[in-house]
């Protein structure tokens, strides 16, 4: 069973001694588990400068070393992107979301992983999944309405996009590191584009929307749909290529005025962070919910681990 949502208040520690003293071993441990076309399209803002690093931010990840992924856990149950989820994650202390955006059928944003069959028989609800797609095994796509009235795993509150905006509004010390998977330009300025209206592109809510994606595509779709402050893109093999390596990464980020990226736990080691760390990106590893491994990563200098269940060291 997955282990329940921890509740203890966060209260940040500034690098423990501990943890500093633990460095030189902490480093030998790093190395855990050892694009889309690069055309630009015509309509990308290539030429922004990179945007100033927001104080408010830099200072929420200061105090904050963990992350809710898809806004934590709850009940031992993960990936909900529910409104329990990130009410039961924000009294805990959490300041720092990630949350998974797709759109309906009708073109509303809505926070869920996605609509494929394994997303509902293991994260919406198997009862959801009509009978009709089961054999064939592909995805549905419900309406916006149709898919708040889920109960998400039969017993939370799906949100979309204006609930969340609405909930950022009214607690402007969060930020959420959106995450609408690798799709390609179009798909991703349609997306981008229904969460700005949603919100009616008001800066209060979109200004603490750590925006980005997967690819250099994602990219300048999401620059096109608004100027979001904060920037993300994701470090993986899918980016990573013979033709674009890590200083190419480094220096596409800082063009961009990209501040972050983020990359799975089982693709970080030592020798890619330290890059990285070089280029002055900011750094998000996902998903951790070992306290040890949480321990090393922290150690190793890592700014923001995403988590399910950990809350604090």
């Amino acid at each position: 069973m997955t282990p329940r949502i921890c509740l203890s208040p966060l209260m940040r520690s500034k690098r423990l001694s501990l943890l500093a003293a633990a460095l030189c071993i902490a480093l030998s441990a790093c190395g855990k588990g050892s694009d889309q076309s690069s055309v630009m399209p015509a309509d990308a803002l290539i030429d922004a400068p990179a945007s100033s690093q927001d104080k408010d931010y830099l200072d929420t990840i200061s105090a904050n070393p963990f992350c809710a992924h898809a806004l934590g856990g709850i009940d031992g149950c993960i990936y909900t992107n529910s409104l329990e989820a990130l009410w039961r994650s924000y009294e805990g202390g959490v300041r720092i979301f990630e949350a998974d955006i797709h759109l309906t059928s009708d073109g509303q944003a809505v926070l869920v992983h996605g609509f494929k069959q394994n997303d509902f028989l293991k994260r919406i609800g198997e009862q959801y999944y009509p009978e009709g797609y089961k054999k064939s095994g592909e995805d549905y796509i419900p309406t916006h309405k149709e898919f708040m009235s889920y109960e998400i795993q039969g017993q939370f509150q799906p949100l979309d996009f204006k609930m969340l905006a609405d909930f950022i509004k009214n607690h402007n010390d969060i930020y959420v590191l959106a995450d609408v998977w690798a799709q390609d330009y179009d798909d991703t300025k349609k997306v981008y584009t229904a969460m700005c209206e949603a919100c009616g592109y008001d800066p209060e809510v979109l200004d603490h929307i750590i925006a980005g994606g997967h690819t250099k595509a994602m990219i300048y779709a999401v620059k096109n749909v608004y100027d979001f402050k904060l920037l993300n893109l994701y470090y993986s093999d899918e980016i990573i290529t013979e033709s674009f390596t890590a200083d190419d990464f480094i220096s596409f980020c800082h063009e961009q005025g990209i501040q972050s990226y983020s990359c799975a736990d089982s693709y970080f080691t030592v020798e890619r962070f330290e890059k990285l760390k070089e280029g002055g990106l900011i750094s998000y590893v996902f998903t951790v919910d070992d306290p040890e491994r949480a321990r090393v990563l922290n150690a190793c200098g890592v700014d923001v681990i995403g988590s399910n269940t950990l809350r604090n060291f």
